[in-house]
């Protein structure tokens, strides 16, 4: 689909969306866009990881990780028959 931007222009907006979605989530750990869904940032423990290849035991640390809730309307809307 086509919107009328250039490339460049497109990009700078994409870009600026994305640091918008950033910033909320690191200051508020939650962001909700109307019709979309919710992201949600969440704390995962460190715990015990193995790996199957080198059958070598590492402690895989403690990190965030980002979650996606899509909305009953963005579900419905990819879920309608073509």
């Amino acid at each position: 689909m086509q919107i009328g931007f250039s490339k460049k222009i497109s990009d700078n907006l994409f870009d600026d969306v994305l640091d918008v979605i950033v910033d909320n989530l690191i200051k508020y750990k939650k962001l909700k866009i109307s019709n979309f869904g919710t992201f949600v940032l969440k704390s995962k423990k460190s715990r015990p990881g193995y790996n199957f290849k080198t059958k070598e035991k590492k402690l895989i640390k403690e990190r965030k990780v980002v979650l996606f809730k899509p909305s009953k309307d963005f579900k419905n809307f990819i879920n309608v028959d073509d």
